[in-house]
């Protein structure tokens, strides 16, 4: 799952209820709405790394 930062701990609390307590989760700045391109892209890139991780997991 993707989620930004001030939405981590209910991004959480939401895969436990739903019986994914193990769910692998990869965190971005916020907000992505009204943000430049450039910047959301530079932070999509800046996640590959995490993402890599959580699907190698």
């Amino acid at each position: 799952m993707f989620t930004t930062e001030p939405f981590e701990v209910l991004t959480t609390s939401a895969a436990d209820s739903l019986g994914l307590p193990e769910a692998r989760i990869v965190v971005v700045p916020h907000p992505l709405g009204g943000t430049d391109q450039a910047t959301v892209v530079g932070w999509a890139e800046a996640a590959v790394d995490r993402l890599v991780e959580v699907l190698g997991a």
